[in-house]
């Protein structure tokens, strides 16, 4: 039975459990960038909040599917459109998955993760889970969702977490 009513800092649980509104469906439905969909509503920007290489914590672990002493970059940053931030993204991309082919993916700086993910051979989404909770900054509570991608055999997590700032734009008259 799908859950109809999340608490802030709930789990990340399976989007298909979940029964979304229209708009925030839309946007954590979205199969495809992130990047591109933020870029067509105005000038964009990544602005990189925190770059650490540590663990990721329990959950990350399990959605990864390594449990243990896995170690990852951490990588978190704040998307703006308008110079507003709209999305904050903290990705997880062990250093497993930094090697041979992907180690460009550990040195983005101020681009996005989602530019890289989508060029060829592009990443494959394979999971995607939504909460409702606070942003890596304490926002919130706000719409998240995280997905679990493969690069080249390889896994890595980005999580979004939607800010109220998005959907103001979204809804503003003259858009």
């Amino acid at each position: 039975m799908p859950d109809t009513a999340l608490h802030a800092d709930a789990h990340w649980r399976a989007q298909e459990r979940l029964v979304l509104p229209p708009l925030i469906r839309d946007w954590l439905a979205d199969p495809g960038s992130l990047t591109a969909r933020l870029r067509g509503l105005g000038p964009f920007r990544v602005a990189p909040s925190r770059r650490v290489v540590g663990a990721p914590d329990f959950e990350e672990q399990h959605q990864l599917g390594q449990m243990g002493r896995q170690r990852a970059l951490i990588r978190e940053v704040t998307l703006l459109v308008h110079e507003r931030p709209v999305v904050e993204a903290r990705s997880v991309l062990p250093l497993t998955t930094l090697a041979g082919a992907n180690r460009g993916l550990a040195h983005m700086g101020s681009r996005s993760l989602g530019s890289e993910l989508y060029r060829r051979p592009a990443a494959r989404r394979d999971q995607v889970w939504v909460r409702f909770g606070l942003s890596p900054s304490g926002q919130g509570p706000c719409w998240g969702r995280q997905s679990r991608f493969v690069k080249r055999g390889r896994p890595l997590l980005v999580a979004e977490h939607f800010l109220p700032a998005l959907w103001d734009l979204l809804l503003e008259p003259d858009r």
